[in-house]
């Protein structure tokens, strides 16, 4: 590896074991010289790392942006990176407005392998059009779900025998790691029997150091192990295909990585509604925004008939969010609401355009087995984990919803 050049600006800021010291480049940026980045990165325990045409590799570092190389990549550079990363065919693709989310992995010495979650996206450089990569560390095994302090009501539903189970959150709020944990749970369970099949894009996390007694996982890169043909009814849904799909290997638990669009929505549904468990995620906050941006997915003529499917099969529905801890770092908030027969059935006697507002009045009187983001906020509170400003900012964006 190249000896890095101290660059002292930078050195003072960091107590992550980081410098300040970047790489430098010798000729022309190849694999090899990019593996020796990102373990450099690994090592000073960078969240996000950025290759970027025409700019010096950044890095997040203890929430700074850091430059790790001495000199910035040409446009060529950058998408050779996107061969190395992705495949030959990456960089049309990229030309025809398409991003790609692929996952990588190489070897860390003493640390084993090293997986990383990817973004690529092509955009303007002066003169030119040119690549934005940007790569974030995968942890690799599930957390046990003791360390994420997982409420009990959510730990003793987390397995109905059949149903749709939604965990819902902005982006990086840590959604893939809850579900995770969760199958991790399950899955070590020693008369558990489980078939779980997982569709992702990418996968993020991998089970191969769990112990799972009478259970297995297959999991399923979209796009990389995964694509419709040309011409599919699923073709412009690569989740719906892989659920479809799926259903032929008679999984017990099915695991589909976002629940985006009308398709994908229809094919867990159908799943569910055919005795599976199915885990899904959807980029909303809140229980009655999720309810509502289901509900929104499907025309009017079909909302009703469609609404009383979901209600049908939801089991749970778990939001969380991660917010300032007080000494630092980030904590979890989680509003959730258990659907048992009798509350689905009190849902189902109401117009599904009311049913946001009915979860909200649940919720707010404890008349299901839940828990709002505010009263969450208020336990975070008192046991001194966030601050004041942190609750009220909670506050406020609970009852404008």
């Amino acid at each position: 590896m190249n000896a890095p050049v101290p660059v002292p600006s930078q050195s003072s800021a960091f107590a992550t074991g980081f410098t300040g010291q970047v790489h430098r480049i010798d000729g022309r940026f190849d694999e090899r010289q990019f593996h020796e980045v990102l373990i450099m990165a690994v090592e000073a325990k960078a969240s996000d790392i950025m290759f970027i045409s025409g700019e010096p590799v950044w890095a997040e570092i203890a929430g700074r942006n850091v430059r790790l190389t001495h000199r910035h990549l040409t446009n060529p550079e950058a998408l050779d990176l996107v061969r190395i990363v992705y495949n030959d065919s990456g960089t049309a693709e990229l030309k025809r407005g398409h991003d790609l989310d692929p996952s990588y992995e190489i070897r860390v010495p003493g640390r084993g392998l090293v997986r990383f979650r990817v973004n690529m996206t092509s955009g303007r450089i002066p003169g030119d059009s040119g690549v934005h990569i940007t790569m974030r560390t995968l942890p690799g095994t599930p957390l046990p779900l003791a360390d994420l302090r997982i409420e009990q009501d959510i730990i003793d539903n987390y397995r109905p025998s059949n149903g749709l189970i939604l965990i819902t959150g902005p982006t990086g709020s840590g959604k893939t790691t809850l579900h995770s944990s969760i199958m991790r749970d399950i899955l070590e369970k020693p008369d558990a029997n489980e078939r779980y099949y997982e569709f992702a894009a990418p996968i993020e996390f991998v089970y191969d150091d769990v112990r799972m007694p009478s259970s297995f996982v297959f999991q399923t890169e979209m796009r990389t192990h995964l694509r419709p043909r040309q011409g599919d009814a699923d073709e412009h849904s690569i989740f719906a295909h892989a659920v479809r799909g799926a259903l032929r290997r008679h999984p017990t638990i099915i695991g589909v990585g976002e629940s985006r669009d009308k398709a994908t929505i229809d094919a867990t549904v159908t799943a569910s509604l055919t005795g599976h468990l199915v885990y899904s995620t959807i980029h909303t906050i809140g229980v009655p925004e999720t309810i509502t941006r289901m509900l929104s997915e499907f025309p009017a003529d079909e909302r009703k008939a469609r609404a009383i499917d979901i209600m049908n099969v939801l089991r749970m529905l778990v939001t969380q969010i991660l917010v300032p801890r007080e000494g630092g770092g980030k904590i979890s908030l989680r509003e959730y609401m258990i659907f048992d027969a009798e509350t689905r059935a009190a849902f189902l006697r109401r117009d599904p355009d009311e049913w946001p507002g009915i979860a909200r009045t649940f919720m707010r009187d404890r008349l299901a087995v839940s828990r709002t983001m505010g009263r969450h906020g208020l336990e975070r509170l008192e046991a001194g984990e966030i601050s004041q400003a942190t609750y009220e900012l909670e506050q406020a964006r609970e009852a404008f919803v």
